[in-house]
């Protein structure tokens, strides 16, 4: 009955819209029509009814065929009957909550209301009627901005909005924005022409994104106010928050109980463009059905950006604490300080960053990752009939640079300038953590990441050895260290963790056959060991060596069409006193089948893991708003030693993409 009041909604829905809009083209010429048009609910109305409503949206189409001749074998009899993943997959959609089509409606209801929602519609070539339903994709959303003599005041409420604050108390860190290009995400806008994308990467070191990008997804009401008359305030600012984060889990507890995150921010601007801010965010959430136990943490902080001749000193300064129903009440300081210097004064342009940030301090609606409170990790069942997280790894991350985590302190330097037609950035980091908590370190694998998540959906503990972990667009492993020379009895390490991190991003442009040619090079190169280093170090003393390059080239065929290419090589080697390969995951049932490698000896050792992507493909615009992106990638991902983790195969895409 649900299911089809909500069907019977759409099509009214549909219905006044198209009634509305065919009653837009009648002129009311006189009273005698107007009197035979009056036998309705709403008022009349001079005005055209859909003249403050506005329709726009994007329809999305992407299709995709996998083969992977090379698979390790997997059967799981509650979920899917035979070997999965198949060798072969043809399919539509990209596995995660992505409309097919989205049409976004906004308005005018009255002076300074105004009012938006998005209907959206899932693939409808899978299969599955549930999932070719229309549906609200987030939400509704309300408007208003009021204007008075005390002030600009604006507030939001509804569906999800996306939001930042501070740092340190609500951010989507996006690092230094040095990533590839060849794969698309779904919320990548379309440009003006075929090689927009390229040259404004190259240019200007970003690409145009979405308004998600760098914001966190909230809903419920959000509130702000400037332009205050009074003396005093000027160039003084608030905004503030009150509902629910992804990490609010209301639907989990019963309804009505404490599951609420409240942030405020005070900002002052000086006519120098100097600014000074206090910030505060609070989550706390009911972890059982009756309220009794919770989890709440909370972070204050001072922010500042202060100029003085040409140098630029920003950061921001606070303590967080955590407690929950297994974690006693506890505060620990929280510090991010960056130095910029302009090339006038060392050459070449520096930033350089402090941070320190104590594992009592513990946000995970901030730019840095929690690594220090295992129970704020929240997981629920999908897909293998794991437990998959909706968070990255938990433990010892090893970050590319740029990425922050609590109980955590180091430095970072990094540059970025241009020498004739080539634009280089880089820089290097090293941190040391503050408390042993675990033994346990964890990488997110940077190139072939997409790839092997899409194997398996948000997911943790798949894979010949259970070894891989996916989240949205990625792919993470754990890697335990299990020297009995550094871990106790409990496996709790004995020694301290100390990280290095390093990039170098190449970007060059030339002109071929009178055509623009766009070169990109990225290298990432990360370690994690258990002593001091200011650079990554080459040694197999260190836990975890991982190396990343990933090259892309893109060619202005024609205004309308470029070529686009990537190779991409990822290495990670970890040494023995890591988790070794010491069984064989596949061994011969009771009726004498060996479903994996035949005769298994185990190696005895640590991780040592390569993987490639070698890709091409068109970025061709058909029209204005309208391009069509086509990919074919040839893939390989395997580990020496653990030797049943070996996958190879291709995979191609079509992607058409239409903004209305």
């Amino acid at each position: 009955m649900t299911k089809g009041f909500k069907i019977l909604s759409c099509y009214f829905f549909v219905f006044v819209i198209f009634v509305s809009t065919t009653n837009a083209q009648i002129k009311v010429k006189d009273t005698t029509f107007v009197q035979k048009n009056a036998y309705k609910s709403a008022t009349l109305s001079i005005k055209d009814p859909v003249s403050n409503i506005k329709f726009g949206g994007y329809f999305r189409f992407l299709g995709f065929v996998r083969d992977l001749p090379t698979m390790y074998p997997l059967d799981i009899t509650s979920y899917y009957s035979g070997v999965f993943p198949q060798q072969t997959t043809i399919s539509v959609g990209t596995g995660y909550r992505e409309p097919m089509m989205l049409l976004a409606i906004g308005g005018t209801a009255k002076r300074n209301i105004t009012f938006g929602t998005d209907l959206m519609l899932n693939s409808s070539f899978d299969g599955n009627f549930e999932n070719s339903s229309i549906s609200l994709n987030l939400g509704t959303n309300f408007y208003s901005t009021l204007e008075s003599d005390f002030g600009k005041f604006k507030v939001h409420a509804g569906g999800i909005s996306w939001y930042r604050q501070s740092k340190l108390t609500v951010w989507a860190e996006e690092g230094y924005l040095r990533y590839s290009l060849f794969e698309r995400a779904p919320y990548d806008p379309l440009n003006k022409n075929a090689v927009d994308r390229y040259k404004k990467y190259y240019e200007q070191g970003a690409i145009d994104q979405d308004l998600r990008f760098g914001n966190v997804a909230f809903q419920g009401i959000t509130f702000s106010g400037n332009s205050f008359p009074w003396w005093f305030a000027d160039g003084v600012s608030f905004q503030g928050i009150l509902g629910k984060t992804q990490n609010n889990i209301a639907n989990i507890v019963a309804p009505g109980k404490d599951d609420y995150c409240f942030g405020l921010r005070f900002n002052k601007t000086s006519p120098k463009r100097n600014s000074f801010s206090l910030n505060y965010f609070s989550s706390k959430t009911a972890t059982d059905s009756t309220s009794y136990l919770k989890r709440s943490f909370d972070i204050s902080s001072f922010e500042f950006v202060y100029n003085i001749k040409r140098l630029s000193l920003f950061g921001e300064i606070g303590i967080g604490s955590y407690e929950s129903a297994n974690v006693e009440r506890s505060s620990g300081e929280a510090i991010i300080v960056n130095l910029h210097s302009p090339k006038e004064y060392t050459l070449v342009p520096i930033r350089i960053q402090y941070a320190r940030i104590a594992p009592e301090a513990v946000n995970v609606n901030s730019s840095f990752t929690n690594t220090s409170v295992s129970d704020l990790v929240q997981t629920t069942v999908i897909e293998e009939g794991a437990d998959p997280t909706i968070m990255t790894g938990f433990g010892g991350p090893v970050s590319s640079l740029g990425y922050l985590a609590n109980n955590r302190e180091g430095f970072s330097v990094n540059t970025e300038f241009e020498v004739n037609d080539f634009s280089v950035s880089g820089g290097f980091g090293f941190y040391s953590e503050l408390s042993r908590i675990n033994s346990i370190f964890s990488y997110n694998h940077i190139s072939t990441g997409l790839i092997l998540s899409r194997i398996s959906y948000f997911s943790t503990g798949y894979g010949p050895y259970g070894h891989l972990n996916s989240y949205y667009r990625g792919v993470y492993e754990n890697v335990p260290v299990t020297d009995s020379l550094l871990v106790d009895s409990l496996g709790a390490p004995l020694f301290d963790k100390f990280y290095c991190s390093s990039d170098l991003h190449i970007k060059y442009k030339t002109r071929l056959f009178n055509k623009d040619l766009y070169l990109f090079s990225l290298t990432n190169y990360n370690t994690a060991q258990d002593y001091f280093s200011v650079l990554p170090t080459f040694s197999e003393d260190a836990f975890i060596r991982q190396f990343n390059h990933q090259f892309d080239v893109c060619y202005s065929l024609t205004p309308n069409m470029s070529l686009v290419l990537k190779h991409a090589l990822e290495r990670v080697v970890a040494n023995d006193k890591t988790e070794l390969d010491t069984y064989d995951p596949f061994p011969i049932s009771a009726l004498g089948v060996d479903l994996g490698e035949q005769g298994y000896v185990p190696t005895y050792k640590a991780r040592d893991q390569i993987g490639q992507i070698l890709g091409f493909g068109l970025d061709i615009q058909l029209h204005d708003g309208a391009f069509l992106f086509l990919r074919h990638s040839r893939f390989s991902f395997k580990d020496k030693n653990f030797i049943e983790t070996n996958i190879k195969g291709s995979e191609t895409t079509i992607e058409l993409k239409i903004n209305f």
